[in-house]
């Protein structure tokens, strides 16, 4: 069950916009109809590449393609997905002459079932390794290439990278690019502290959004909290299982460059030199100051052993809030207050993304597909949201403000998946006014104002896969306790940097140093 809520934990940041990912943004892209490539037996049997037979409608007339898509899921299969896929080939068998069959698999059970579908030859033509390497499916020979494919079949992607968009740039391995990302509907990436409004106004604090407040003040407003409320925890941290560090959503700007921090980072905007972001000064000071919280009884005590998450606890009134992205959509709640603990700014964005299969037996029309799920909004929305009038409602079309329709919610509705992975997500609806994109185009303004200096790199792990594995061991065993506050530091943490260093961190970090400047030397 702990691993499980270690990987919803994960997840979560990807929910909606994937407002953690950091991109080189442009304009909007234009919609436009994808002219994909229909496929046809050639003289000797394999199938060869022509141009698409349209009627003077628009209408596809010549073969149709069946592509096996895998469609993650957070443990449950929405029970009308036979519907939507209905609904979905409706539009595409029309368009694009493809028809699409969703393989519906828990995000959990992903990580060990892609690997072992490829290897042991079953079908599928477009997957989703959300949260796993990249690196090594192409390393293992499990996915295909995409360069070719992408020129013959998708022109809407190539657009979407010639505007800046790192959809593809960012998947890059030895030259050739292995994956399509999504287009978020927000870039950038900034530190903030989500809290109910209520606790803010107690406290006498007027909230400005554009205010950087200072550990010291997020102290004050803790202990006037815990004097007001003495059974609350004002800091709802969570860390039980944590491998990450929560340190860049409340006291400083890293560039993990496209991989895990704890492989070494760019500290602020102007830096090129990568170092061990636990060695850092920056550091040092938040986990001073997760000490003082913990023993001032500001920090919920069972933050390391609890199966709970930070919004069931601020929902059943434990905690006040908990550090998270300042992107709009991370405000869940109209109640909640963002505030902002750091400059909002540009990293690196991470590989990954849609990938296709050695196992996929429709390639062409596989990558037809995934073009026309950045180049149709409406097809994006159906596979993301459902059906409207069954699924969602249109509250607001000017904002693409959607609602429940009557008698219905998250849990009764018979398609419901918070997974966003579908296209371009500045078309996507919206459940929440905070949402709307003329804040997030704000905040990506501010964002793309503010690059670090490894915007376009991503580092290529897969030399050091050894000891980095070693590494993420020691992350597991001592973040957990030194990010809740609960163990002393000056016996704690030494130990947390020797351990970093035998398992090899200074050497991955050189490694990574070596890639990144030679990466700057072709700029």
């Amino acid at each position: 069950m702990k691993k499980k809520i270690a990987v919803f934990a994960a997840l979560a940041m990807l929910i909606g916009s994937l407002a953690g990912c950091t991109s080189a943004g442009g304009p909007d892209a234009q919609e436009s109809t994808a002219q994909g490539v229909t496929t046809q037996a050639g003289t000797d049997g394999e199938k060869t590449t022509a141009a698409p037979e349209e009627t003077t409608q628009g209408e596809w007339t010549g073969e149709v393609d069946h592509v096996i898509m895998t469609y993650l899921t957070l443990g449950n299969t929405p029970a009308d997905l036979q519907a939507v896929q209905d609904a979905v080939n409706e539009i595409t068998a029309k368009k694009i002459g493809v028809e699409v069959e969703f393989k519906a698999i828990s995000a959990y059970d992903a990580f060990s079932q892609f690997p072992t579908w490829i290897a042991t030859g079953e079908t599928v033509d477009l997957m989703f390794p959300l949260l796993q390497d990249l690196n090594t499916y192409v390393s293992q020979g499990l996915i295909e290439p995409l360069d070719s494919l992408i020129a013959e079949n998708a022109p809407d992607i190539q657009q979407l990278t010639q505007e800046g968009f790192q959809i593809t740039t960012n998947n890059m391995i030895d030259g050739e690019t292995w994956a399509v990302s999504q287009v978020p509907n927000v870039f950038g990436m900034g530190g903030s502290y989500l809290i109910r409004s209520e606790y803010v106004k107690e406290a006498g604090i007027t909230h400005d959004p554009k205010k950087i407040y200072t550990l010291d003040e997020l102290t004050d407003l803790f202990a006037k909290m815990k004097e007001l409320h003495p059974d609350l925890y004002p800091c709802g941290l969570v860390s039980a299982n944590r491998t990450t560090s929560e340190f860049n959503y409340a006291n400083g700007i890293y560039d993990p460059l496209g991989a895990k921090a704890f492989t070494g980072v760019l500290m602020g905007t102007d830096s090129t030199q990568v170092v061990n972001l636990f060695e850092t000064e920056e550091y040092k000071e938040y986990l001073q100051y997760l000490r003082k919280w913990y023993e001032a009884g500001y920090i919920y005590p069972d933050a390391t052993t609890t199966d709970a998450t930070n919004v069931s606890l601020l929902n059943s009134g434990v905690t006040a809030g908990y550090f998270m992205a300042s992107a709009p959509v991370q405000k869940i709640y109209e109640d909640l207050d963002q505030l902002r603990l750091t400059e909002i700014y540009l990293g690196a964005q991470g590989a990954g993304g849609w990938v296709i299969p050695i196992t996929s037996k429709e390639p062409e029309a596989a990558m037809r597909f995934l073009n026309l799920m950045y180049a149709d909004s409406d097809l994006a929305n159906l596979i993301q949201w459902g059906i409207e009038g069954k699924h969602y409602v249109v509250v607001d079309e000017s904002i693409n403000l959607i609602g429940f329709p009557e008698g219905v919610d998250a849990g009764t509705s018979g398609y419901y998946n918070t997974l966003g992975l579908y296209g371009d997500f500045r078309k996507s609806f919206i459940w929440n006014e905070a949402w709307t994109q003329d804040k997030n185009d704000a905040y990506t303004a501010e964002a793309m104002a503010n690059p670090t200096q490894g915007v376009g790199f991503v580092y290529n792990p897969e030399s050091q896969s050894t000891r980095i594995t070693a590494i993420q061991a020691v992350v597991a065993q001592y973040l957990p306790s030194l990010e809740s506050g609960s163990v002393d530091l000056d016996t704690y943490y030494p130990e947390f940097i020797d351990a970093l260093k035998a398992a090899g961190v200074d050497e991955v970090i050189a490694d990574k140093q070596q890639q990144f400047d030679e990466w700057r030397a072709k700029q």
